[in-house]
């Protein structure tokens, strides 16, 4: 394999791991706010927790793919 490639792995298995260990209990908060809180219907709850993960989501791949830009740049 060349470094890559090495690269690519790697940056893909943080990508997500992060996400497992960040999505799982942010799930279970917005769950939480969704059903307990705000009392919402199931679709609501569904659109609420989806968009909230979905946030999460490019906010976290993004600061990762800046550092490894950044890494890989220099």
């Amino acid at each position: 394999m060349n470094q890559r490639t090495k690269e690519a792995i790697k940056e893909t298995f943080v990508i997500v791991s992060t996400g497992f260990v960040i999505t799982y209990p942010l799930n279970l908060g917005l769950l939480y706010i969704a059903l307990e809180i705000l009392e919402f219907s199931v679709l609501m709850t569904s659109i609420f927790t989806t968009a909230g993960i979905t946030i999460a989501a490019l906010i976290r791949v993004f600061v990762i793919r800046m550092y490894y830009s950044n890494v890989n740049d220099g």
